[in-house]
This record gives C-alpha cells, structure tokens and sequence, in this order.
C-alpha cells in the first residue's frame, strides 16, 4: 500500500504524544512544569543535532536558505503551541482541552484550502465529522448532560483553541514555504529554535538558574523529549511533506484514544461509550487519510487479470 511506512508512522507519532498525558502527569509530581518543559527540549535538542549532524549532516545553508519560514515554525508550533496548551490546561478541564483539541484536522484543511489552495474533499469532510463525534463521545462518556454541564468557555479555552491555531499554521507553513530541506533539518532547526524559546521562558520565572529535574522524573522527560518529541515531530513533518498537512492532519485525532488506551494498562476501566469513540475516530482517520482506499485497491489488485493471459 502507498505510503504505508508514513500512515505508520504518524500513528506512533500519536501513540507517544498520548503517552505524553500520562508521562506529564507523573513528572509534575516532582517537577515544576516549566522546568520540565525546558528540559524536555534541552534534551530534545541535543538528541536531534547529534543525529542529524550523524546522519546527513547540518544543511547550514538550507536552514539559511528557509530561516524566515523556520522560524515561523519554531515559534509557532514549538514554543506557541506548547505554551499555549500548557498555560491554556491550568485554567480549563479536560472535557473541554480535549473537546477543542479536536478542532485541529479541521483548522488545518481549512488553513490548507485558504493558504495551499487544495481542494477539500467529501472524505475528509466525512472523516473529519466522524473523528471529531469520537473523541467527543470519548471525552463525554456518551452522555450529552456532562457535555452541556462542563462545557463552557473560560481562557484555557481561548489558549487551547490558540494553540491548536499554532499547530494548524506549523503544518502548513513547513508544506508551503520550506524548499529544499529534509524533514530532519526542518525537525532539528524548529525543535532547537523553539526549545531556546521555552528554556529562556522557564530561566525568567526562576530568575536565571533553572533547575534540575529530580531524579525520579528525569526518566519520564527523556522518553517525552527522545519518542514524544524528537520522532513525533520528525514523522509528523515527514507526513506533512509525504501526504500534506490535511490528510497528516487527521491523525491528531488519535492522541486522546492512545491517552485511553494508556490508561487501560495502567488500570482504569473503560466503557462502552469510550469504545465506540475510539472507533469512529480510527474510523475518521482512514476516511480522510486515504488509507481505506488504498487498503480497498490493493485488495482488488491481483484479482486483475492481464491482457492476454489464459
């Protein structure tokens, strides 16, 4: 099947962003939250210039070449979205993060289609509709009073809808203006540049010295920085640069499922409600993705018989 390596890959990206939830629960435990963000990306950055100057080498003059779009990049999706969804979860509830985390596959077409000019198909019209009636059903338990009880919009909300904004604009600016780049140079230059963003953020709060994480934490903002970070957003910009930011867009959906998931294993119970929602968003995302159809024909495709054949 077409691209199969990158629908893969997108959706480990999102298995480890959903990792993350729990992951972040359990370092805030030991660590202040800013601190913990700085060092993810201390970490993060390091891992990715050494592979990258391992791998391919640093493309000093690409970076030159594309700086303006990257760090447009950096800024928005690095250091905008994670501050912004940071900041936005001290102030809203989970019911209503994730509700609006949800509207991300559907700002990012509608970016794509206003920016990229690309049409929007009734599929991922489609998909999307069933991705986001998932997670919705996920979030909620299948019953409309929590929805309408706990719903209701504070400034968490307005900051979780702004990054979902900053993550819309990050997808699209890398597929429109960065040329002649790897997907590791681009990963490795915005993951640098916005990381410096949020160590200079964290080293203000706490007056110039930031601190060390403690030792039972630093386990859990490793993983979060190598697999959370470093390979969640060198696949996510490969798929952007492999399918485009609104069918890469979709598998966004997937992170409140893998969070569920996670959950399970580490002991909670699940219902049904939650089942089904998982579901149509797994559902959503084949649909908008285009995988269901290629799945479809490369099925169909040896039961074609060549020309001239007995």
């Amino acid at each position: 099947m077409k691209h199969r390596g990158v629908y893969l890959a997108l959706v480990l990206s999102t298995l480890f962003w959903g990792a993350n939830f729990n992951l972040g629960k359990y370092v805030v435990h030991y660590t202040d939250p800013a601190s913990a963000a700085a060092w993810r990306f201390i970490i993060a950055g390091a891992a990715m210039l050494l592979y990258t100057r391992l791998r391919e080498g640093l493309d000093w003059a690409g970076i030159r070449r594309n700086l303006l779009p990257l760090a447009a990049m950096a800024a928005l999706g690095i250091f905008g979205f994670n501050m912004a969804f940071f900041y936005g979860l001290q102030t809203t509830s989970s019911v209503n993060g994730a509700l609006i985390m949800t509207l991300n596959p559907t700002i990012t077409v509608m970016l794509t289609a206003l920016v990229l000019g690309e049409a929007v198909s009734w599929r991922q019209v489609l998909g999307l509709a069933l991705s986001m009636a998932g997670v919705v059903i996920v979030v909620t338990g299948g019953s409309w009073t929590a929805l309408l009880s706990h719903f209701h919009f504070v400034l968490g909300d307005g900051l979780i809808l702004l990054g979902n904004l900053c993550w819309a604009a990050y997808s699209v600016i890398g597929k429109r203006s960065i040329r002649q780049l790897s997907a590791l140079q681009t990963t490795t230059a915005t993951t640098v540049m916005g990381g410096l963003g949020i160590v200079a953020l964290a080293l203000f709060g706490h007056g110039g010295a930031l601190p060390l994480p403690a030792a039972p934490s630093l386990a859990s903002i490793s993983a979060m920085a190598l697999f959370g970070t470093v390979l969640a957003y060198l696949w996510w910009n490969n798929g952007v640069k492999t399918i485009g930011p609104a069918r890469t867009a979709v598998f966004f959906d997937l992170v409140p499922i893998f969070t569920m998931l996670i959950a399970i294993v580490l002991g909670e119970q699940v219902s049904m409600a939650q089942w089904v929602g998982a579901l149509l968003v797994i559902t959503g995302v084949l649909f908008s993705s285009g995988a269901l159809d290629a799945a479809l024909a490369a099925r169909k495709a040896p039961l074609r018989r060549p020309v001239g054949c007995a």
